[in-house]
């Protein structure tokens, strides 16, 4: 049986997220680029995790943005997302959280396209779930 209210717990953490996004964005850009990527990640990571708490399914301790939407697409295939950007967005869970994994200086379009898939995810998932803001 369906659990929606383990699921919106998931989705209103990730929509935390994206909002810590869209703030430091408003209010600090570009100073918190790594931020806003790194709480864009999280965002899409947990609203895929959205759908796998509403399926009561195994939630994987993982940051893997692709693997996440191979296992959501189990439950609904219209669940979808480009490789390259779950790779880039997955990737943002790493180099922007540690000094030493930071080889890669972000850029503006870095953030932007971060805020995008996040949102984007948002919706889907929403769509998914049945679920307005």
């Amino acid at each position: 049986m369906p659990d929606i209210s383990h699921a919106k717990k998931w989705l209103a953490f990730a929509q935390d997220d994206y909002d810590v996004s869209v703030a430091l964005q408003a209010n600090h850009w570009p100073k918190f680029l790594e931020h806003i990527c790194y709480h864009c990640q999280q965002s899409t990571e947990k609203a895929l995790k959205a759908i796998l708490a509403y399926h009561e399914a195994d939630i994987p301790k993982t940051h893997n943005i692709g693997r996440l939407v191979e296992e959501c697409k189990k439950y609904d295939p219209s669940i979808q997302m480009d490789m390259k950007i779950s790779k880039i967005m997955t990737d943002y869970s790493t180099i922007t959280r540690y000094p030493d994994d930071a080889d890669t200086e972000l850029v503006d379009s870095d953030a932007t396209l971060a805020l995008k898939y996040a949102k984007s995810t948002l919706e889907m998932v929403r769509k998914s779930l049945n679920i307005t803001s």
